[in-house]
């Protein structure tokens, strides 16, 4: 009876890669480029290199690399004019590696993997980057603007980066805030998502409207500007729920007459409708403005509320004052 042959066993990354016929496995290349040739292509990186988190990150691969420990590849591409490498993914990683020999490390070199693709695939590769600090979302923003700019439509940046189209149409309303609109979200006094709805619905006039509600909200001892903070008052559902079903009420006790008559009416001009009246079944009127009035009693109260916490607050003892 024949034996069947002892597989050959392969024990080194080279080894598996000369007999790839048996095992799959292939080489590619990478390429140990000295970090000083390194170099960043101005305006790609979406990144505040002043920002807290930023620093704290650079510093965090310049502690791996001054101990010897295991930072992922960058990404690089090659320019054919020049001959110069540029970074597409990997700028926290090789601004650490420079700080780590500023302070006497030895770095010789980074480990560096070819790019392939064109200018759009180089700003798709940094939104699918996930071995630094992911980018805020005003960084993720101007990222899509950056596309929009290279001939990208909004539906196809939607699909390449497996979001809704209304994602991405707020991100680029996002990208076009004023500087302090998006200073504010990437310092977190408010959220992206928060920012955007305000901007669409004031306009020019968002900036002073998110300064103003910051003050407030911080008077209050918060640190950021809360979602309910920008929305106007509404009622609670139920009350809101019982001023619908009073207001159906009223649409479904109009007759034939009554409907063709306000058909008649609203030919008119609104200067002509002053004064015109149109029967309404009572109980039905009735019933609406009670549930009016329900909601403005819960405005009351709301306000009151309001006010006797800004009264409190106002009368609170003052460290270091015997007031």
């Amino acid at each position: 009876m024949a034996t069947a042959a002892t597989p050959t066993i392969h024990r080194s990354f080279k080894a598996q890669a000369s007999h790839s016929e048996q095992t799959g496995v292939k080489k590619d290349d990478v390429f140990k480029i000295p970090p000083h040739l390194l170099l960043e292509e101005p305006g790609f990186n979406q990144r505040e290199y002043d920002d807290p988190r930023v620093v704290a990150k650079i510093e965090e691969f310049a502690e791996a690399y001054a101990e010897g420990r295991f930072v992922p590849h960058l990404v690089v591409r090659i320019d054919a004019g020049t001959g110069k490498f540029f970074i597409v993914e990997g700028h926290q990683r090789a601004r650490g590696a420079m700080l780590a020999i500023s302070r006497g490390a030895s770095v010789p070199f980074l480990v560096c993997i070819p790019f392939r693709g064109n200018d759009v695939d180089r700003v798709n590769c940094q939104l699918d980057s996930q071995s630094g600090l992911k980018l805020t979302p005003v960084g993720i923003a101007r990222n899509y603007l950056k596309l929009v700019h290279l001939g990208a439509t909004e539906e196809e940046i939607a699909k390449r980066r497996n979001k809704e189209l209304s994602h991405v149409q707020g991100m680029l309303v996002l990208a076009e805030a004023p500087a302090e609109i998006q200073r504010m979200v990437n310092t977190d006094k408010v959220s992206a998502t928060t920012a955007i709805e305000v901007l669409r619905e004031r306009g020019d006039g968002a900036l002073e409207f998110l300064r103003k509600t910051l003050e407030e909200e911080q008077a209050k001892g918060k640190t950021k500007i809360r979602p309910a903070a920008i929305r106007e008052w509404f009622p609670p559902r139920k009350i809101a729920g019982g001023i619908i079903t009073s207001v159906q009420s009223v649409v479904e006790s109009l007759d034939s007459k009554k409907r063709r008559e306000l058909a008649e009416l609203e030919k008119l001009p609104p200067s002509k409708l002053k004064g015109r009246k149109v029967e309404i079944d009572a109980a039905v009127m009735l019933e609406l403005v009670k549930n009016w009035g329900s909601a403005m009693d819960a405005r009351r109260a709301k306000e009151q509320s309001k006010n006797v916490e800004k009264q409190r607050r106002s009368q609170q003892t003052i460290p270091g004052t015997d007031a």
